[in-house]
């Protein structure tokens, strides 16, 4: 029974050791563009719609990020207007709407991805909160950290980044503040994104020393029961 309770302890010390999943995270961001460029699609050119079309490839050619207009209750759709603008994806409201009510984004890419790098400009102060799902089954939407958002001005230009987990779509949502009762989105721009899994981070020295601790409980455990096993069988000898 003691063998069995010291394998069990070290086994726990190696579980506790191991790094868990790092949360979603939105930042404000000062550095280079993500490894691939959103584009507007060359091939799926329907506009001024609630959901339009954007494109990884450097040709445009292709349509395979999806960008839906949600109004500021984040249920009805709002059309938008897509163009590219210095060579990625830029969204505003569409230009047939008599007024904007442009509140939220869903993007919604083919392939999960584990990055998402994006600039907004507001019609006036807001705060900018993100939503993300997983790419897991029976994932919901989920509010990345900070769960309160992040303070904007108004004509501010101000660029983000979603990372954290692997992801399939985020949704970005702007919501008044200081008693200010419109802030729609002016323009969504800079989309890029690195697709595929978050690389597996390195363990912490601290970490190492768990991890060993546990194995040498393990090895402790083994040396006794070998021990024993020889004084069982000289007593039977």
């Amino acid at each position: 029974m003691r063998r069995v309770l010291m394998a069990a302890a070290a086994a726990a010390v190696i579980g506790v050791a191991t790094p868990a999943s790092a949360a979603v995270t939105l930042t404000s961001y000062n550095g280079p563009d993500l490894t691939t460029a959103v584009k507007a699609s060359t091939t799926d050119t329907d506009n001024n719609m609630a959901q339009v079309w954007g494109c990884t490839q450097n040709d445009g050619a292709c349509a395979n990020v999806a960008f839906t207009g949600l109004q500021s209750n984040q249920v009805t759709t709002e059309a938008i207007h897509i163009t590219d603008g210095a060579g990625f994806a830029a969204i505003s409201d569409a230009p047939t709407n008599s007024t904007s009510n442009f509140y939220a984004l869903i993007i919604d890419p083919m392939q999960d991805f584990n990055q998402y790098m994006f600039s907004i400009a507001l019609d006036n102060a807001g705060v900018v909160s993100v939503y993300y799902l997983l790419a897991a089954p029976g994932s919901d939407w989920t509010l990345a950290s900070p769960t309160g958002g992040i303070d904007q001005q108004a004509n501010a230009n101000k660029t983000y980044l979603v990372q954290g987990d692997v992801m399939t779509a985020i949704k970005v949502v702007v919501t008044c503040q200081n008693g200010v009762t419109s802030c729609p989105i002016t323009l969504f721009k800079q989309n890029s994104i690195t697709t595929g899994s978050v690389p597996a981070p390195l363990p912490e020295p601290a970490t190492w020393a768990m991890m060993l601790l546990g194995f040498g409980g393990i090895g402790m455990a083994l040396r006794r029961s070998r021990r024993r096993g020889k004084q069982a069988l000289m007593q039977i000898a």
